[in-house]
């Protein structure tokens, strides 16, 4: 099934109540949900989830539902066009004061050895071996990269897609954000990652690029890493 075939969210406008289910949807979302908005309920703005099931046929999962609170307001995406230049910065301000408070990140999914590390080190050295693994030596390579990615430094919660399409904000000024959506890439990772992978989402061509530094600290060198690596991943 074709990305822009995947069956869309159900809205039940009356009961309050959003279905999201398919496939391709991970029981992961609502863990993260769930834990998100009990222990940053005042912090991070996410729908209250309701329950989730799972259908499987022989042992494997074929169908995951989440039922969850359904939030009114247009996306961000929406929005951006119409906001004033003040309400841009009020939004960025919000996304800042929210971003500096093992689900796998769809730029890492499926890779040989992904696991949880312990360091940011071992994250880092994993992340060079990949994409020198296929010869004998992988060391015999050089990598002038890794050096690019700094080794000190926080880890921390990481939503791992925030753009205009998952942020939901109020549909007349003064402009806020009501929630945050889609946070089945969430997870704890360097500093630096939510910030690479706000850019990685970005389009080139539109405005909201820009914006970005207004709300994440920019690590121009690791993100020169993290292109290089995604690129010969073949994530782009």
């Amino acid at each position: 099934m074709l990305p822009h075939q995947l069956p869309r969210p159900v809205r039940f406008e009356d009961l309050g109540l959003v279905v999201k289910f398919g496939s391709h949807i991970s029981i992961t979302e609502a863990i993260n949900l769930w834990a998100i908005r009990r222990v940053f309920q005042d912090v991070i703005p996410v729908p209250e989830v309701y329950g989730c099931r799972v259908l499987e046929q022989e042992g494997k999962i074929r169908e995951v539902f989440i039922y969850m609170q359904l939030v009114q307001g247009p996306t961000l995406e929406q929005q951006w066009p119409v906001l004033s230049a003040t309400d841009k910065h009020t939004i960025c301000s919000d996304l800042r004061s929210i971003c500096h408070g093992p689900a796998p990140d769809l730029c890492l999914e499926r890779l040989p050895l992904l696991r949880p590390f312990l360091s940011r080190v071992e994250f880092h050295d994993w992340l060079s071996w990949l994409w020198r693994r296929h010869v004998p030596d992988p060391r015999s390579i050089e990598d002038p990269w890794r050096d690019l990615f700094p080794d000190n430094g926080s880890i921390v919660l990481t939503h791992g897609d925030l753009r205009p399409a998952n942020i939901i904000v109020t549909a007349t000024g003064p402009a806020k954000i009501v929630a945050i959506l889609d946070w089945e890439q969430a997870g704890w990772y360097p500093d630096y990652w939510e910030d690479c992978k706000a850019r990685f989402t970005a389009s080139y061509s539109g405005e909201w690029r820009g914006w970005i530094d207004q709300f994440l600290d920019p690590y121009p060198e690791a993100l020169e890493a993290f292109d290089f690596y995604t690129c010969t991943l073949g994530r782009f």
